[in-house]
């Protein structure tokens, strides 16, 4: 809803008014007032959008009315309404804030209310994008330069009657003014009449600028003197008026329009050093923070780095770890063969002697079946020392290869623990570094345990393949592994939260110093399934000596 007030004593116009907004503009709310008072004290209330004013009114004039609201520093549009012969007084209104001027006698007084719809729309879109307004002062501190009482009578009382918020203070000469100065503030505007008690305005002029600068000036003249006029705009005046019909009025808008400039300009100075002490106080924070933020990125890098190299030497330890595992596994192997071996197989030969002594030369039943057992006892034996010494560190692994020594292993895996594992292995043609084959070894070997501790199933499934050349997905030739079977499976989030999982992590540490990487897929209910791929090349290249580690693949 437009709230809009009409302000007018002519009944007749005023129901003219009142049948167009009704029937062409439904959506204002039209407000009617019959003079100027009643128009300043709604105005003073709020509430209106736009302000319709008639240019006479019998108590006070419209353009008065206009000055006052300037004064106030009430922004809402008005419309000033003129009879015919009005056309100066509606150019004063127009200088002084009128967003328009309509004769009642033209055809566009018809079409007030759209006008009124366009102001308000008009008025909307500046207030969206509006800037903080400049503090308005309650009042101002005007001071009249001027000799003859009777003119500086005639604007105080004018200033009184219509212009309450402009103070006047007048004296008679500028050689006055300092001891009018004297314990008060300063003026917030001045006006120069036309005999100030100096040799002339222009003096009287430059005499005031030097002792304020910055404080706006009106020259009032009695007689229209252009070159006057344009040497009082050079001296620093801010307007120059006419003692002509109407002019008291003209000058308080002049003084209404100076002083909201200079509020407004006294904003832009304060806005200005708020926005100063604001970047300086902005500059200042980034660049402690960016100090702070430096600090921390040092610290970071240093804590990084630390990392960084703390990885490579505990990568470092675990290869040489693997490395003295597997030296041992091989030295402990290399004793069980060449030392134990050789001792249990001439531990055989002397039974095997006895026994065909004992066969041969009579000794008694129960001495040939001890000595029977005792043979028996040392085959056996030396059985387990060699699947001991196998599983150490098989020997047909260096004897044969990956391909025998995992086919051993699986038969070795069924016969010990009844589980069914059936190998495929499909190598490529080049051998491949024997550091690989001991950790795909051990891969395996450890997997398959696993699966007999945990699994609970009947059978898994080794495959060993490889991806060449486009075969594989990025074009590198790679080594394939997989352990499957169709156990209960696990909850391979949970066991990884639980951080108990030494298998797990033991088989991904010991994939990823192969140079390989690992996945695990299980399920519960549904098997497991971990999968291990190798580069073939980076594989090739890795120093010989340098050993995978050695875990299990669950726990």
């Amino acid at each position: 809803m437009i709230r809009v007030l009409y302000t007018d004593d002519d009944p007749q116009i005023t129901a003219v008014v009142q049948t167009y907004f009704a029937h062409f503009a439904p959506e204002c709310a039209l407000e009617v007032v019959v003079d100027g008072r009643s128009c300043l004290a709604r105005m003073l209330r709020g509430g209106i959008d736009v302000l319709l004013l008639d240019l006479e009114l019998p108590d006070i004039n419209g353009l008065n009315i206009l000055s006052e609201l300037a004064s106030r520093g009430d922004s809402t549009p008005v419309v000033m309404v003129s009879a015919r012969g009005q056309t100066q007084l509606a150019v004063k209104a127009l200088r002084a804030g009128a967003v328009d001027c309509v004769d009642k006698a033209s055809p566009q007084f018809l079409e007030l209310p759209a006008l009124v719809k366009s102001i308000y729309a008009r008025q909307q879109e500046k207030f969206l994008g509006q800037r903080p307004a400049p503090v308005v002062a309650e009042n101002y501190q005007v001071l009249l330069i001027e000799n003859s009482e009777d003119l500086r009578q005639s604007l105080a009382t004018f200033f009184a009657r219509n212009a309450s918020r402009l103070l006047l203070t007048a004296i008679p000469r500028l050689d006055r003014l300092e001891p009018t100065l004297a314990g008060r503030t300063k003026f917030d505007a001045v006006i120069l009449g036309p005999t100030p008690g100096a040799p002339g305005p222009l003096d009287a002029l430059r005499k005031l600028h030097s002792l304020s600068a910055d404080t706006p000036v009106i020259i009032l003249a009695a007689h229209n003197d252009g070159e006057t006029a344009v040497a009082a705009f050079k001296l620093g005046a801010q307007d120059y008026i006419l003692q002509q019909e109407g002019y008291l009025s003209e000058l308080v808008f002049s003084l209404n329009s100076l002083l909201r400039r200079a509020d407004t300009d006294r904003l832009n100075q304060r806005l200005s050093r708020e926005l100063a002490e604001l970047n300086h106080s902005l500059e200042a924070k980034v660049a402690s923070r960016t100090e702070e933020l430096q600090a921390e990125i040092a610290v970071q890098q240093k804590a990084e780095t630390a990392a960084a190299e703390h990885a490579v030497r505990l990568q470092t330890l675990s290869k040489r770890l693997f490395k003295i595992q597997e030296d041992e596994r091989r030295a402990i192997a290399r004793e069980l063969h060449d030392q134990v071996g050789q001792m249990l197989t001439g531990l055989k030969f002397q039974l095997e002697a006895l026994v065909r002594d004992a066969y041969t030369g009579g000794l008694p039943v129960d001495m040939k079946e001890k000595l029977a057992e005792s043979l028996a006892l040392g085959t056996e034996l030396m059985g387990h020392v060699r699947e001991l010494t196998q599983q150490f560190r098989p020997r047909i692994l260096d004897d044969l290869g990956l391909r025998a020594a995992l086919e051993w292993h699986a038969r070795l895996f069924q016969r010990q623990t009844g589980l069914a594992a059936t190998v495929e292995v499909s190598l490529p043609e080049q051998p491949l570094p024997i550091e690989l084959q001991i950790a795909v070894f051990r891969i395996v070997q450890e997997a398959l345990t696993n699966i007999a501790r945990h699994a609970g199933c009947s059978e898994a499934s080794v495959t060993v393949t490889h991806a060449s050349g486009t075969g594989a997905a990025d074009g590198e030739a790679r080594l394939l592994v997989e352990i499957t079977d169709r156990g209960r499976g696990f909850d391979l989030e949970a066991v990884l939260a639980s951080r108990n999982s030494i298998g797990l992590t033991g088989l991904t540490e010991r994939v990823t110093l192969a140079g390989g990487t690992v996945d695990i897929f299980s399920r519960l209910g549904q098997g497991t399934r971990i999968h291990a791929e190798f580069p073939l090349e980076a594989v090739a290249e890795t120093k010989p000596g340098v050993e995978p580690s050695a875990s299990g693949a669950r726990s």
